[in-house]
């Protein structure tokens, strides 16, 4: 047998070492992920969230069309509409969140954040968007949770619950007046829970804004207004608000006293009739839903996400814009280059009609424009000549289906369902003034307006006969 060299034995030597070493890191990488996951999970006797990252990621793009209007791409509660809102939408990078099921300066569990999607924030512009599916909602909160950071953390534990409450009784109703009175819950909602407490005109949030402590009177309360999410708002406070928590000093019974005797201050919601008519009354819906911050009101103040009323009040139809503030989700898109998507607002009836009313008198016009035209008595001459207008001066901006033009991504409003959302006699006088809407278009002729109406209106007619486009 041939007798191995110094040389040899030394290579081989290092070559079981090395395949050692790598088996050992191999085996050391594979122990140090169990006892990470380990870890995470048992943290604080805390489990992983239920969300991930491929949540998140698939939530981008919804966040961004859904939130990110008011919270901001970056969700720092900086986004176009947010200057114009009241109160302010919420910064989700300083990780403070009001609304939770856990103890006070907790992070809220993802519970937490999908009732909040689900059900809005009563009291604010934040609607409820419980006509997103599930797993929509599923993956705005991941994003949300991956802007604050917190989507990695463990799930934070929630603060001990009752399977039931205790009966209200007038006995507990009683007894949470004494209590209102003790914790010197007055000093900021006031004797009598008008929110008018010797405090209240002093207080103000984490970020030094001034925040009015709520109107118990009102029965609107931001976190929800059943006794359960009352008992919660009490122990864990609303972080970033001047709002404590008052785990430490009161009794959880007592605490659904508390609720009880707030709950009693509730007054019957009476309609009055607005100080302005019912130019006040539709300011009024439009200051709750915040509207404001996305279109300019009559005032000439509010933001630029979406149309400016004034401009929507010379050329829309009444009976169409009644729909589409009833049912803005439908199907089709009316600004195509828009990031941004209307909410479902759940307007009652009456608040459309209110709304309605309050667009078109901004135009100065009657509620019922004048009938559409009849397309069939349109000159073959003049639709042809209208197309020959639209290809050269309005196809670049605008996409008008089935007429084989303006099919890119527009700037403008898609006109393929012109004929149902548009005026058509009002649409002269805008037309005519559009260089004030563009200043770098070149007026357009008379003759020209006249061809170009005819052959945009004949050819949405033939293009969505009797379906009108439905969101912006």
């Amino acid at each position: 047998m041939a007798v191995e060299s110094r040389q040899v034995r030394l290579e081989r030597g290092w070559s079981v070492l090395a395949t050692g070493q790598a088996l050992i890191a191999t085996v050391a990488a594979a122990l140090f992920g169990v006892l990470s996951f380990v870890s995470s999970t048992l943290a604080d006797g805390a489990p992983p969230r239920p969300l991930g990252d491929a949540d998140a990621e698939a939530g981008q793009t919804l966040y961004v069309r859904e939130c990110s209007a008011c919270h901001g791409e970056r969700g720092d509660g900086a986004g176009p509409a947010a200057a114009f809102l009241q109160p302010r939408p919420r910064d989700f990078t300083k990780r403070i969140f009001k609304v939770r099921t856990t103890d006070s300066g907790m992070p809220p569990r993802t519970e937490d954040l999908l009732r909040t999607i689900e059900r809005g924030f009563p009291g604010t512009a934040m609607p409820s968007f419980a006509f997103l599916a599930d797993e929509e909602r599923r993956r705005i909160a991941a994003r949300v949770l991956t802007l604050a950071g917190l989507l990695h953390e463990p799930e934070p534990a929630m603060i001990p619950l009752p399977a039931s409450p205790p009966p209200l009784t007038p006995q507990s109703v009683t007894r949470g007046k004494q209590l209102y009175r003790d914790a010197e819950c007055f000093s900021c909602h006031g004797r009598q829970g008008k929110g008018d407490g010797p405090t209240a005109a002093t207080l103000k949030d984490v970020d030094d804004r001034p925040i009015p402590p709520r109107d118990l009177t009102s029965g609107v309360f931001r976190g929800g207004d059943d006794r359960l999410d009352l008992y919660v708002r009490i122990l864990t406070g609303m972080d970033g608000s001047p709002m404590p928590s008052f785990a430490s000093a009161i009794e959880p019974a007592d605490c659904w006293a508390l609720v009880d005797y707030m709950l009693s201050l509730r007054k019957p919601r009476v309609q009055k009739p607005s100080r302005g008519g019912r130019t006040g009354a539709a300011l009024e819906i439009a200051a709750r839903t915040g509207c404001r911050g996305c279109h300019v009101l009559g005032d000439g103040k509010g933001g630029a996400v979406g149309p400016d009323l004034r401009l929507s009040a010379q050329k829309l139809r009444s009976e169409w814009l009644e729909a589409f503030l009833r049912h803005p989700r439908e199907p089709g898109s009316i600004y195509p280059a828009s990031t941004y998507r209307m909410p479902d607002m759940r307007l009652a009836d009456d608040e459309v009609r209110i709304l309605v009313d309050y667009i078109v008198q901004l135009a100065k016009r009657g509620r019922l424009a004048a009938p559409a035209p009849d397309v069939s008595s349109f000159t073959p001459q003049k639709v042809e000549e209208g197309k020959t207008v639209f290809v050269s001066r309005c196809a670049p901006c605008h996409a008008l289906g089935g007429a084989g033009a303006g099919s890119g991504s527009p700037r403008g409003p898609d006109l393929t369902a012109a004929s149902a959302r548009l005026d058509f006699e009002g649409s002269k006088k805008w037309l005519a003034e559009h260089k004030k809407i563009d200043a770098s278009t070149l007026p357009l002729r008379d003759d020209d307006i006249e061809s170009v109406r005819m052959f945009v209106w004949k050819t949405s007619a033939e293009s969505s006969p009797g379906k009108p486009a439905a969101n912006h």
